[in-house]
């Protein structure tokens, strides 16, 4: 039984929301598994699929979240099959779930990180954090992420698994090659810690450096985030070159026209946007830190963490060489070949298989 109330929650648009998403229709593909969702009736599964369907009221984030918390174990003592492992992919480790219980680790960056923004995120944490000791199994989706659970949360290593997310089919390069005019790439929710004071640093210094390229921002903005984020941009040196575009339904579309992607996020549990990036041939160049070093890899240009100087100067490199882009597109799209959905599936199905039989 897998929770996926985050497809038809707030976090319907984020990296919570996508995981889910992929999963269960990666899953839905599986003969040895029999998934049942728990979900809005509104939100569509896949054939194989069983719905287990659920009604919230709340909107609003916190709401949400608590109204969640409060009737979801209710739910689940009511009508969760006899026999079946239940799996929280989300952050909110569940109180009141009866064992086996699986857990996602997404990251722990409320923990690590003293950032402001993340203060309210991060009183919740200490309070649902014990919780992932209790289950009985972690599943991580990036070798650093079970790392810190180990370090952070105090996590059995034994029973952390690694399933590193993968990246959709739709996600391929596109005939056309880059827009014109050109612009570069940044993706993600706004937070102090994506890094996006150094993305706006990276395109003031290309305009002064007589480049035509615009940065455009993609992705879901929280009306609490926003008058931050616009602030930022006006304090660029050239803010009418930074397009923020907010939530974009079609990502494939954005990333196949970029001449360039920059991943400047400070901390990622995984960092699914670059991966995305690679795999529609576009050239990535990131900062070398948490997960983004292991996914990114051989396949884009890692530089020191929070060097706007030598991001600039790898991105100036790719856009002034076409042949240096086509070579990083190469190394790119091969490396985000080895992230596929059917191979985390496989590896999430073996875990509650595992689990099933030790609770037995």
């Amino acid at each position: 039984m897998l929770d996926a109330q985050s497809l038809s929650s707030v976090a319907a648009g984020s990296g919570i929301g996508r995981y889910t998403r992929h999963l269960v229709d990666a899953l839905a593909e599986r003969d040895d598994v029999d998934l049942l969702a728990l979900c809005d009736r509104r939100i569509p599964v896949p054939p194989g699929v069983t719905r287990l369907t659920m009604q919230r009221l709340a909107h609003r984030p916190r709401l949400e979240v608590m109204e969640h918390s409060l009737r979801l174990p209710v739910e689940m003592l009511l009508r969760r099959p006899k026999g079946s492992v239940f799996h929280n992919p989300s952050y909110h480790a569940p109180l009141g779930i009866r064992a086996p219980r699986i857990q996602t680790l997404l990251d722990v960056i409320p923990l690590v990180s003293d950032s402001p923004d993340l203060d309210n995120l991060r009183t919740r944490w200490k309070r649902f954090g014990p919780r992932y000791r209790t289950a009985a199994a972690v599943i991580a989706i990036s070798q650093h992420a079970a790392d810190e659970g180990v370090r952070v949360l105090g996590l059995d290593p034994s029973r952390v698994h690694v399933a590193r997310l993968g990246v959709d089919a739709s996600f391929r390069p596109g005939a056309d090659g880059p827009s014109d005019p050109p612009y570069l790439l940044v993706v993600g929710e706004f937070s102090r810690r994506k890094g996006f004071a150094e993305a706006f640093a990276v395109m003031d210094a290309l305009v002064d450096a007589g480049y035509p390229h615009r940065l455009v921002v993609a992705g879901q903005i929280h009306f609490w985030a926003r008058q931050d984020l616009m602030a930022l941009r006006e304090d660029a040196r050239h803010p009418e070159r930074i397009e923020i575009r907010g939530f974009v339904p079609d990502l494939v579309s954005l990333y196949q026209g970029a001449a360039g992607y920059l991943m400047t996020s400070r901390y990622e549990g995984f960092g699914l946007p670059a991966l995305e990036a690679m795999a529609c041939g576009v050239p990535v160049v990131a900062f070398a830190n948490s997960a983004v070093t292991e996914v990114v890899g051989g396949g884009g240009e890692l530089v020191e963490d929070g060097n706007v100087t030598a991001m600039t100067a790898a991105i100036r490199q790719v856009i002034d060489s076409p042949s240096l882009a086509r070579e990083r597109r190469g190394l790119g799209l091969k490396h985000a070949a080895s992230f596929t959905w059917a191979r985390s599936a496989a590896i999430h199905a073996e875990v509650y298989r595992s689990v099933a039989e030790e609770a037995t």
